[in-house]
This record gives structure tokens, C-alpha cells and sequence, in this order.
């Protein structure tokens, strides 16, 4: 198994990973059945899950050089390989002075690094020339079910990293966020009044209100492996979310509906889909 974040949690991630249970979508610990639900997902990230009826498209025709340089004017065939661009060809968008006065391709650019780079993180650093699709018009963009899309690449990820023991691709650095809600493993909030304010709640962990519990990725993993090992059923917080301030808001009620729901999450650039339900 190889996660690429470069990152000291990778061995946390590990750890958790071993627990995915692809027939159900759900990690499997020895005390309890957990997964990451809608609910959970948005208040971590502020994505709406089914607000928007509109899939995040996928089109394979956008791998094409003709059709790559009307959105990338920089790029040449060399820079494809096998309908994918690499990660650090699109950071020269972002980085060149030269280029900053096209504000369109810039705005473009910079959701297709996030897609390739975050939201649907590849094993290769490269990102599928199929997503740009997703970013051919800018103003049907906002209106595209991200939210759905990000969480089904997710559970496929885990899926294909457990069944081929390769690496693991999709939003991976959401599960240690989210395992620290429940398990209180990881990176405490210091600013606690943050805390319940913060929405996306990511952001809660910015420098300044968030510490290492230890330094070293080694410890980490052992400290992670043994508070999945042994904490109880009373020691999960079950309802990480209850007392936020923002628990109210109609995304957040939408999410929380759909937790208790077995609902369809189509994988961006396949027919996968991935239906998620109460935990046990």
C-alpha cells in the first residue's frame, strides 16, 4: 500500500485503511461500524451532497490536443501521456507572472490542480485531461453536485486500495479530520471556541489553533492503530456535530437527512456507485 501526501499522517491513513470495508463502505473497527457520511463530509469541507441535480461531467474528447489547448494554450503533446497532464505542468498557470492576466485560464487551472491534487488525488501526480469537461464553462461549474462526486471518489479509492493493494487515490486527507471527530485522534483543536464556529470545518485546523500530538509518523501510526484497537462503544462521540453553530443551515440539515438514507454516489469518470447508509 502506498499513499503519496507527504505528510506524517500517511501512517494513520494506513492504519484506518485496514479497517475499510469495501461491501459496505464503512470502516469495520472492533468495537463499532463506522463511515464517513454525508453529514460528516459537509461540515468537514462546506459541499453540499444532491443540492445540485447536475453530475460533475467527464469527457474523454477533452484529451485531445486540439481541444486541451483551447483551455491550456501552454501545453504541447509531449505533456499528455495517456489522456493525463502532470500536476506540476499546471502549477506553471499558477506561478508564471507572465500568464496572470488571463484570469479565465488561471480560475481554471487552479480548480483542475484542486481536483487532481485534493479532491481526486491520483496515484501519479497527474491529473485526467477528461476534467477539464468540468471546467470548460466556469458558470455551470457552481452549479455541478460536487459534493457527491468528492465523496464517491473517496469510498472508490479505498475500495481499489484494499482489493488491489495499491495506492490509495481520491480526498484521502479527509480521514484524518474526520477520525479526529470521533476518536479524538490526531491534531487537537487548541482554540475551542473556534471550534464550533468553523464552517468549512478544515479550516478550524489553520496554524495558530491546531498542534501536533507527536512529531513523529512512526508514534503516530502505533498511537493511531492502538486507539482504533481499543477504544469502546462509550468513547466514540457519536455526534460530533450536535452543538455547532452552524447545524442549522440547510445544507448541513440536507446532509443530515441523507445520513439515515441509502443513497446513489456516481464515481466521476465511471458507473461505480456507492450507497451509503446509517452506521451501526
Amino acid at each position: 500500500m502506498d499513499i503519496r501526501l507527504g505528510n506524517s499522517d500517511n501512517r494513520l491513513i494506513q492504519a484506518l485503511i485496514e479497517h475499510w470495508w469495501p461491501t459496505m463502505d464503512t470502516f469495520l473497527f472492533p468495537y463499532a461500524e463506522i463511515g464517513v457520511m454525508p453529514l460528516d463530509f459537509t461540515m468537514l469541507t462546506s459541499f453540499s451532497i444532491d443540492r445540485y441535480l447536475t453530475h460533475v461531467p467527464y469527457d474523454d474528447a477533452w484529451s485531445v490536443l486540439s481541444n486541451v489547448k483551447q483551455l491550456l494554450p501552454n501545453i504541447d503533446s509531449s505533456l499528455i501521456k495517456s489522456g493525463n497532464v502532470s500536476i506540476s505542468h499546471l502549477r506553471t498557470y499558477l506561478t508564471i507572472a507572465a500568464d496572470r492576466e488571463d484570469d479565465i485560464t488561471i480560475a481554471r487551472t487552479f480548480i483542475l490542480f484542486t481536483m487532481g491534487h485534493l479532491w481526486f488525488q491520483m496515484a501519479n501526480d497527474t491529473v485526467p485531461l477528461g476534467y477539464l469537461a468540468a471546467v470548460a464553462d466556469l458558470d455551470s461549474a457552481a452549479q455541478y453536485d460536487w459534493g457527491s462526486a468528492i465523496l464517491a471518489s473517496l469510498c472508490h479509492g479505498l475500495d481499489t486500495t484494499v482489493t488491489t493493494r495499491g495506492t490509495i487515490t481520491g480526498f484521502v486527507l479527509l480521514l484524518t479530520y474526520w477520525f479526529y471527530e470521533y476518536c479524538r485522534v490526531g491534531h487537537p483543536i487548541v482554540k475551542e471556541d473556534v471550534k464550533f464556529l468553523a464552517y468549512l470545518h478544515l479550516s478550524a485546523w489553520e496554524r495558530g489553533n491546531r498542534r501536533k500530538t507527536n512529531d513523529q509518523a512512526t508514534n503516530l501510526f502505533i498511537l493511531g492503530r492502538y486507539h482504533i484497537d481499543y477504544h469502546t462503544v462509550e468513547t466514540i462521540t457519536w455526534e460530533p456535530w450536535l452543538d455547532f453553530a452552524v447545524s442549522e443551515k440547510q445544507d448541513v440539515l440536507t446532509a443530515k437527512l441523507l445520513s439515515h438514507k441509502r443513497i446513489p454516489l456516481q464515481v466521476l469518470n465511471g458507473n461505480c456507485k456507492y450507497y451509503l447508509g446509517d452506521r451501526c
